[in-house]
């Protein structure tokens, strides 16, 4: 917004969504359909007043207190108790109280210097980096959500901006992080020296924008670099022989920049990624062919310009339609659906892939 005080913050449900009239229908089910098609979509929404420009948003899902982090361009995370905003959908015409509007925390570690990075751990720990290289990790003193403690001793390791961490799902005081110093490190809490544990140097050949870490095969680390490649790790063996960093798996598929990257949540060799060329791709890394089915890949077609570019067979599916793709998630409930956000509005949409 023009002044810093117009910013919001938008919360939305999506109701009664079904299949539009550009889904390719089988002739056997049309006319089960057509009705269906004349059905709009039903999308609520609720705001929250927000102090400066919010860079990213990260959301502690719990039913009993769900809570929404707001990185702020003024240097500030705003911690958020979103509980009566969310029930407030489920009872049309509920007054909010006023109070709603009020962080219930503001982390101010940072001074004011803006960042990106932000991630919730399970028991509703924070952590949170910045453009000018500190992470710095806010407890949540009890359960209640109403009271927090930020350290003001930051983790550093990184020389340039932080730009993702992520906790890993496995060990509860360790997390990784990902910078435009273009190295991947690992960090465990407990260490008095706020140092990191390990690092993976020179682990793209630009900046690294996001890392994503496998819930379910908890040895592999995403990430996603500026110049438009993406990779996969194992953690049980980052370099080879010589000490060089080495990708168990490395792809380099979309044109422009990495801007989002998750693994799905119920399948551990799928991955969504999305990049600065308007493309959101769904991977599957488990795939491997034949010397037969190799060779039709070599002469696959892609691209509007009819420009032949080899297809790598891991790559199940792009999605298109959207300019300027920020983030990309995967539906916690709904196995396969996706949504994504783009300067052109939200997609949400589910693929016969996953």
């Amino acid at each position: 917004a023009e002044r810093a005080h117009q910013n919001q913050v938008l919360l939305l449900k999506w109701s009664q969504l079904h299949r539009t009239i550009h889904d390719d229908v089988d002739d056997e089910d049309k006319d089960d359909d057509v009705n269906d098609l004349d059905e709009d979509p039903i999308l609520e929404t609720k705001t929250l007043r927000h102090q400066g420009g919010v860079n990213r948003v990260r959301v502690l899902q719990s039913h009993q207190t769900p809570l929404a982090a707001t990185w702020a361009d003024t240097g500030k995370v705003h911690i958020w108790d979103i509980k009566k905003l969310m029930e407030s959908f489920e009872t049309p015409g509920t007054q909010v109280p006023a109070s709603v509007h009020q962080p219930l925390f503001t982390v101010a570690s940072h001074g004011r210097t803006e960042g990106y990075a932000m991630d919730w751990s399970a028991d509703g720990r924070l952590l949170t980096g910045d453009c000018g290289s500190k992470i710095f990790l806010t407890t949540r003193r009890n359960d209640t959500g109403a009271s927090f403690v930020a350290d003001r001793s930051a983790f550093r390791g990184h020389t340039a901006s932080v730009e993702d961490l992520q906790w890993s799902p496995e060990e509860a005081s360790v997390f990784a992080s990902c910078s435009v110093d273009q190295t991947i490190k690992i960090w465990d809490v407990r260490a008095k020296s706020r140092g990191f544990a390990l690092e993976v140097p020179n682990a793209h050949d630009a900046d690294i924008n996001v890392i994503s870490w496998n819930r379910k095969a908890r040895y592999l680390l995403a990430s996603g670099g500026d110049n438009g490649d993406f990779k996969v790790w194992d953690m049980r063996k980052w370099t080879d022989a010589s000490g060089r960093s080495t990708p168990a798996a490395e792809f380099k598929w979309h044109r422009g920049a990495i801007t989002s990257i998750e693994w799905c949540p119920t399948d551990e060799s799928v991955l969504a990624v999305s990049g600065a060329d308007d493309q959101l791709t769904l991977w599957d890394l488990a795939v491997e062919l034949d010397a037969e089915e190799e060779a039709r890949h070599r002469d696959a077609m892609v691209g509007a310009d009819g420009a032949k570019r080899e297809v790598p067979p891991q790559l199940l599916f792009i999605h298109q339609g959207q300019s300027q793709i920020k983030e990309l998630h995967w539906h916690p409930q709904i196995p396969g659906a996706l949504a994504s956000t783009a300067a052109s509005g939200f997609n949400i949409f589910k693929t016969i892939s996953v």
